[in-house]
């Protein structure tokens, strides 16, 4: 069963094999950092999410834990193809499965609460969540996805705020690799036109990239989340840094629309 020191253990766990990339790969070194600073804030912003929601104890330690192990398969990926795009290498939700089976990190909890955790996993890094007839794989999937975005939107606009006052900054990988011209694809605009999720298998370039982020809003599962990037203002910043035309103009209005009819208010956005 999970437990507050069992969760301690695998915090402890989780430096300790991050510092051992760190150690072995010094080159990589930034991008291993971020990514394991990632997944901790991942782990706070889960709870702070579970706690709006008046989750119990369990259930919160539960998707601590969640958050803490959803991308432990970056490490692996980007030492291996020096890339954390997935589709240049491999599904990195699948491989933070693996590095929690060779290192038998499940094996204390029940087997509900590890099938809970193994398939939330899976499923956030989905274009859709896969049912499941257990209802909380579904419910901690929405907690997983939404707490994903939240830092995601975090990491990203700090990101783009620096390159912008410091071209040298620039790191093609937090990029997916991706050229950085004004074009926006046609299937990337009508998809945000239309208040849908972006694929990736339709992204050309950065900005494609930026509006696949910016279409995250259209997945976010829970009111509180909603809530939150509108707070944080973090879509403004991705608009502040993406060409000045029709097409974003647009796509800030249906932006704008959709804050209003989430959160039920007039919004100055």
């Amino acid at each position: 069963m999970l437990t507050e020191a069992l969760v301690q253990f695998y915090q402890h766990w989780f430096t300790n094999y991050t510092q051992k990339y760190i150690q072995q790969y010094p080159n990589l070194k930034e991008n291993i950092q971020i990514k394991a600073e990632h997944c901790r804030k991942v782990s706070d912003e889960i709870v702070e999410l579970a706690k709006n929601l008046n989750l119990q104890q369990n259930d919160i330690l539960l998707a601590k834990t969640i958050g803490l192990f959803h991308d432990v398969g970056r490490f692996k990926q980007y030492v291996k193809y020096k890339t954390f795009s997935d589709s240049k290498s491999q599904n990195h939700a699948e491989l933070a499965i693996e590095v929690l089976n060779e290192n038998n990190l499940l094996k204390d909890l029940s087997d509900n609460e590890a099938e809970i955790i193994q398939k939330s996993i899976l499923n956030h890094n989905r274009a859709e969540i896969i049912i499941d007839q257990n209802e909380k794989v579904n419910f901690f999937s929405k907690l997983i996805r939404d707490a994903d975005k939240l830092d995601i939107w975090r990491l990203i606009t700090e990101y783009y705020m620096v390159k912008d006052q410091d071209a040298e900054k620039e790191n093609k990988s937090l990029e997916l690799e991706l050229p950085d011209n004004d074009r926006i694809s046609d299937e990337v605009f009508e998809a945000i036109k239309n208040e849908q999720l972006v694929l990736k298998e339709s992204m050309r370039t950065l900005n494609d990239f930026k509006l696949l982020q910016i279409g995250w809003l259209f997945d976010l599962n829970f009111d509180y989340s909603v809530k939150r990037v509108y707070e944080k203002k973090y879509l403004n910043k991705i608009f502040e840094s993406l060409p000045k035309n029709k097409k974003v103009e647009l796509i800030q209005n249906v932006v704008t629309n959709y804050f209003e009819k989430r959160i039920k208010m007039n919004i100055p956005y």
